[in-house]
Protein backbone atom coordinates (compact mmCIF):
# COMPACT_ATOMS: atom_id res chain seq x y z
CA UNK A 1 0.00 0.00 0.00
CA UNK A 2 2.84 2.81 0.76
CA UNK A 3 4.24 1.96 -2.56
CA UNK A 4 1.21 3.66 -3.95
CA UNK A 5 1.17 6.22 -2.13
CA UNK A 6 3.56 8.60 -4.67
CA UNK A 7 1.02 8.23 -6.89
CA UNK A 8 -2.12 8.50 -4.59
CA UNK A 9 -0.73 11.88 -3.98
CA UNK A 10 -0.08 12.93 -7.13
CA UNK A 11 -3.84 12.12 -8.31
CA UNK A 12 -4.73 14.00 -5.08
CA UNK A 13 -2.64 16.91 -6.28
CA UNK A 14 -4.09 17.16 -9.93
CA UNK A 15 -7.69 16.75 -8.24
CA UNK A 16 -7.81 18.81 -5.10
CA UNK A 17 -6.44 22.32 -6.31
CA UNK A 18 -8.87 24.54 -6.53
CA UNK A 19 -9.00 26.19 -10.02
CA UNK A 20 -10.39 29.25 -11.94
CA UNK A 21 -10.53 29.53 -15.96
CA UNK A 22 -10.35 33.26 -17.00
CA UNK A 23 -10.87 31.50 -20.65
CA UNK A 24 -8.28 30.04 -23.52
CA UNK A 25 -6.76 33.04 -24.27
CA UNK A 26 -3.67 34.96 -23.25
CA UNK A 27 -4.95 35.61 -19.98
CA UNK A 28 -4.33 32.51 -18.97
CA UNK A 29 -5.86 30.41 -15.97
CA UNK A 30 -5.96 31.86 -12.50
CA UNK A 31 -4.76 28.79 -9.40
CA UNK A 32 -5.80 29.52 -5.81
CA UNK A 33 -4.08 26.90 -3.13
CA UNK A 34 -5.97 27.05 -0.28
CA UNK A 35 -7.44 30.48 -1.48
CA UNK A 36 -4.41 31.72 -2.03
CA UNK A 37 -3.28 32.47 -5.48
CA UNK A 38 -0.22 30.74 -6.43
CA UNK A 39 2.36 32.66 -8.17
CA UNK A 40 2.36 30.59 -12.04
CA UNK A 41 2.02 30.65 -15.36
CA UNK A 42 -0.79 28.94 -16.02
CA UNK A 43 -2.84 28.09 -18.75
CA UNK A 44 -5.56 26.42 -21.08
CA UNK A 45 -3.92 23.84 -24.20
CA UNK A 46 -5.59 24.06 -27.40
CA UNK A 47 -7.00 20.76 -26.34
CA UNK A 48 -8.57 22.21 -22.98
CA UNK A 49 -5.72 20.86 -21.05
CA UNK A 50 -5.48 23.11 -17.79
CA UNK A 51 -1.29 23.28 -17.41
CA UNK A 52 -0.04 24.46 -14.37
CA UNK A 53 4.10 24.31 -13.07
CA UNK A 54 4.28 20.87 -11.21
CA UNK A 55 7.20 22.68 -9.27
CA UNK A 56 5.00 25.89 -8.65
CA UNK A 57 2.00 23.58 -7.38
CA UNK A 58 4.71 21.25 -5.58
CA UNK A 59 6.42 23.66 -3.69
CA UNK A 60 2.96 25.63 -2.65
CA UNK A 61 1.47 22.55 -0.88
CA UNK A 62 4.92 21.99 1.14
CA UNK A 63 6.65 19.45 -1.41
CA UNK A 64 9.63 19.77 -3.20
CA UNK A 65 10.44 18.75 -6.67
CA UNK A 66 13.98 17.89 -7.94
CA UNK A 67 14.81 17.18 -12.04
CA UNK A 68 17.54 14.55 -13.30
CA UNK A 69 18.22 15.87 -16.87
CA UNK A 70 19.64 12.41 -18.32
CA UNK A 71 16.52 10.88 -17.38
CA UNK A 72 13.99 13.59 -17.87
CA UNK A 73 12.55 12.40 -14.07
CA UNK A 74 10.73 15.13 -11.89
CA UNK A 75 10.92 13.56 -8.70
CA UNK A 76 8.15 14.95 -6.01
CA UNK A 77 9.62 14.47 -2.46
CA UNK A 78 7.15 14.97 0.58
CA UNK A 79 8.09 16.40 3.38
CA UNK A 80 11.33 14.79 5.80
CA UNK A 81 9.47 12.88 8.54
CA UNK A 82 6.00 13.09 7.38
CA UNK A 83 4.29 9.31 6.79
CA UNK A 84 0.98 8.93 4.89
CA UNK A 85 -1.90 8.99 6.82
CA UNK A 86 -0.43 12.81 8.20
CA UNK A 87 1.33 11.29 11.15
CA UNK A 88 4.64 12.60 12.13
CA UNK A 89 7.69 9.89 12.34
CA UNK A 90 10.35 11.56 14.68
CA UNK A 91 12.76 11.51 11.98
CA UNK A 92 13.62 10.11 8.46
CA UNK A 93 12.60 7.08 7.95
CA UNK A 94 15.47 5.20 5.67
CA UNK A 95 14.49 5.04 1.51
CA UNK A 96 15.31 1.80 0.49
CA UNK A 97 15.10 1.28 -3.78
CA UNK A 98 14.65 -2.09 -4.87
CA UNK A 99 15.30 -2.77 -8.88
CA UNK A 100 14.11 -6.32 -9.68
CA UNK A 101 15.97 -6.93 -12.92
CA UNK A 102 14.79 -6.90 -16.56
CA UNK A 103 11.24 -6.81 -16.91
CA UNK A 104 9.03 -6.31 -20.16
CA UNK A 105 10.66 -7.26 -23.33
CA UNK A 106 13.20 -8.02 -21.79
CA UNK A 107 12.74 -11.50 -19.77
CA UNK A 108 16.52 -12.08 -18.61
CA UNK A 109 17.50 -15.74 -18.15
CA UNK A 110 15.34 -18.89 -19.25
CA UNK A 111 15.49 -22.22 -18.10
CA UNK A 112 12.66 -24.48 -17.76
CA UNK A 113 10.45 -22.34 -19.02
CA UNK A 114 10.75 -20.12 -16.04
CA UNK A 115 11.60 -16.18 -16.95
CA UNK A 116 13.81 -14.23 -14.51
CA UNK A 117 12.37 -11.27 -14.68
CA UNK A 118 9.34 -13.16 -12.68
CA UNK A 119 11.45 -14.51 -10.09
CA UNK A 120 13.36 -11.85 -9.69
CA UNK A 121 10.14 -9.32 -8.76
CA UNK A 122 8.34 -12.41 -6.93
CA UNK A 123 11.44 -11.97 -4.68
CA UNK A 124 12.03 -8.33 -4.79
CA UNK A 125 8.28 -7.54 -3.86
CA UNK A 126 8.03 -10.08 -0.73
CA UNK A 127 11.29 -8.05 0.29
CA UNK A 128 9.89 -5.15 -0.14
CA UNK A 129 6.87 -6.00 1.99
CA UNK A 130 8.98 -7.06 5.32
CA UNK A 131 11.31 -3.75 4.89
CA UNK A 132 7.96 -2.08 4.69
CA UNK A 133 6.51 -3.60 8.14
CA UNK A 134 9.90 -2.88 9.62
CA UNK A 135 9.59 0.91 8.99
CA UNK A 136 11.85 1.13 6.31
CA UNK A 137 10.39 3.60 2.80
CA UNK A 138 10.54 1.68 -0.20
CA UNK A 139 10.37 2.06 -3.80
CA UNK A 140 10.96 -0.67 -6.39
CA UNK A 141 11.62 0.10 -9.88
CA UNK A 142 9.12 -2.07 -11.63
CA UNK A 143 5.99 -3.50 -9.62
CA UNK A 144 4.82 -5.51 -12.74
CA UNK A 145 5.78 -6.65 -15.78
CA UNK A 146 7.25 -3.83 -18.48
CA UNK A 147 10.80 -2.24 -19.29
CA UNK A 148 12.29 -0.02 -17.48
CA UNK A 149 15.59 1.70 -19.08
CA UNK A 150 18.84 0.31 -17.38
CA UNK A 151 19.62 4.02 -16.42
CA UNK A 152 16.25 4.33 -15.28
CA UNK A 153 16.70 2.48 -12.36
CA UNK A 154 19.52 4.62 -10.77
CA UNK A 155 18.21 7.56 -11.58
CA UNK A 156 15.00 7.17 -10.06
CA UNK A 157 17.25 6.27 -6.39
CA UNK A 158 19.34 9.22 -7.34
CA UNK A 159 16.41 11.52 -7.78
CA UNK A 160 14.58 10.63 -4.51
CA UNK A 161 17.83 10.87 -2.70
CA UNK A 162 17.95 7.07 -1.23
CA UNK A 163 20.06 5.60 1.36
CA UNK A 164 20.98 2.62 -0.72
CA UNK A 165 19.67 0.41 -3.47
CA UNK A 166 19.76 -3.60 -4.26
CA UNK A 167 19.00 -4.66 -7.56
CA UNK A 168 17.83 -8.61 -7.37
CA UNK A 169 18.57 -10.67 -10.05
CA UNK A 170 18.64 -14.85 -10.44
CA UNK A 171 22.27 -16.31 -12.08
CA UNK A 172 23.11 -18.66 -14.67
CA UNK A 173 26.60 -20.34 -16.07
CA UNK A 174 27.40 -21.70 -19.26
CA UNK A 175 30.45 -22.89 -18.06
CA UNK A 176 29.25 -24.53 -14.67
CA UNK A 177 26.43 -26.88 -15.10
CA UNK A 178 26.72 -27.68 -11.02
CA UNK A 179 26.79 -23.35 -10.04
CA UNK A 180 24.69 -22.95 -7.10
CA UNK A 181 24.25 -20.42 -4.46
CA UNK A 182 24.53 -16.66 -3.60
CA UNK A 183 26.30 -14.27 -5.69
CA UNK A 184 26.37 -10.41 -4.68
CA UNK A 185 28.48 -7.78 -6.25
CA UNK A 186 29.56 -4.22 -5.84
CA UNK A 187 30.76 -1.38 -7.89
CA UNK A 188 34.32 -2.08 -5.96
CA UNK A 189 35.72 -3.57 -3.10
CA UNK A 190 36.36 -0.19 -1.27
CA UNK A 191 33.14 1.41 -2.22
CA UNK A 192 30.39 1.85 0.15
CA UNK A 193 28.15 -0.55 -1.73
CA UNK A 194 30.75 -3.68 -1.32
CA UNK A 195 29.91 -4.27 2.85
CA UNK A 196 26.45 -4.11 1.87
CA UNK A 197 26.83 -6.92 -0.47
CA UNK A 198 28.30 -8.84 2.21
CA UNK A 199 25.79 -8.19 4.38
CA UNK A 200 23.27 -9.19 2.00
CA UNK A 201 25.02 -12.41 0.73
CA UNK A 202 25.47 -13.50 4.25
CA UNK A 203 22.19 -12.89 5.12
CA UNK A 204 20.60 -14.48 2.19
CA UNK A 205 22.65 -17.46 2.77
CA UNK A 206 21.18 -18.12 6.84
CA UNK A 207 17.77 -17.48 5.50
CA UNK A 208 17.90 -19.58 2.33
CA UNK A 209 20.08 -22.18 3.09
CA UNK A 210 21.59 -21.57 0.03
CA UNK A 211 25.16 -22.02 -0.69
CA UNK A 212 28.41 -19.25 -1.19
CA UNK A 213 29.14 -17.84 -4.58
CA UNK A 214 31.39 -14.43 -3.20
CA UNK A 215 31.05 -10.99 -3.56
CA UNK A 216 32.99 -9.48 -6.49
CA UNK A 217 33.91 -6.51 -8.21
CA UNK A 218 31.73 -5.31 -10.50
CA UNK A 219 32.92 -1.87 -11.97
CA UNK A 220 30.86 -2.19 -15.55
CA UNK A 221 27.77 -3.10 -14.24
CA UNK A 222 25.97 0.30 -14.56
CA UNK A 223 23.17 0.17 -11.95
CA UNK A 224 26.36 -0.16 -9.49
CA UNK A 225 28.75 2.03 -11.39
CA UNK A 226 26.03 4.99 -11.45
CA UNK A 227 24.14 4.95 -8.12
CA UNK A 228 24.97 7.40 -5.72
CA UNK A 229 23.92 5.86 -2.73
CA UNK A 230 25.30 2.10 -1.21
CA UNK A 231 24.80 0.10 -4.09
CA UNK A 232 24.30 -4.08 -4.56
CA UNK A 233 23.26 -6.46 -6.81
CA UNK A 234 21.86 -9.94 -5.34
CA UNK A 235 22.11 -13.08 -7.62
CA UNK A 236 19.79 -15.15 -5.70
CA UNK A 237 20.74 -18.86 -7.48
CA UNK A 238 21.57 -20.35 -10.36
CA UNK A 239 18.57 -20.95 -13.03
CA UNK A 240 20.75 -22.70 -15.09
CA UNK A 241 21.46 -25.73 -12.46
CA UNK A 242 18.25 -27.63 -12.31
CA UNK A 243 18.19 -28.20 -8.70
CA UNK A 244 18.57 -24.93 -7.93
CA UNK A 245 15.83 -23.79 -10.52
CA UNK A 246 13.56 -26.74 -8.74
CA UNK A 247 14.35 -24.25 -5.50
CA UNK A 248 14.05 -20.62 -7.51
CA UNK A 249 10.22 -21.83 -8.21
CA UNK A 250 8.81 -22.67 -5.26
CA UNK A 251 7.18 -19.82 -2.96
CA UNK A 252 8.61 -21.08 0.45
CA UNK A 253 12.11 -20.68 -1.16
CA UNK A 254 11.15 -17.03 -2.53
CA UNK A 255 10.44 -16.10 0.38
CA UNK A 256 13.30 -17.29 2.26
CA UNK A 257 15.63 -15.68 -0.09
CA UNK A 258 13.05 -12.51 0.45
CA UNK A 259 13.41 -12.51 4.32
CA UNK A 260 17.27 -12.56 3.40
CA UNK A 261 17.38 -9.39 1.49
CA UNK A 262 15.51 -7.71 3.77
CA UNK A 263 17.32 -8.68 6.95
CA UNK A 264 20.38 -7.57 4.79
CA UNK A 265 19.04 -4.25 4.64
CA UNK A 266 17.96 -3.79 7.91
CA UNK A 267 21.19 -5.06 9.75
CA UNK A 268 23.63 -2.92 7.17
CA UNK A 269 20.58 0.31 7.49
CA UNK A 270 21.12 -0.82 11.83
CA UNK A 271 24.84 -2.24 12.03
CA UNK A 272 25.00 -2.26 16.46
CA UNK A 273 21.14 -3.14 16.85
Amino acid sequence: MKRLYPVLLALCLLLAVPLTALGADSRGVAVTVDGVPLDAAAYISEDGATMVPLRALAEALGFTVKWDQDSRTAAVISRDGEVPGGTEAPGRAPLVVLDPGHGGTAPGAIYGGTEEKDLNLAIASQAAALLEEAGVRVLMTRTGDWDVGLYDRTALANGQGADLFVSVHCNASLTNPEAAGIYTAAASADSPGWALAETLRRAMMETSGAGDMGTEARPGLAVLRTAEMPAALVECGYMSTPGELALLVRPDYQAGLARGIAAGVLAYLAPDA
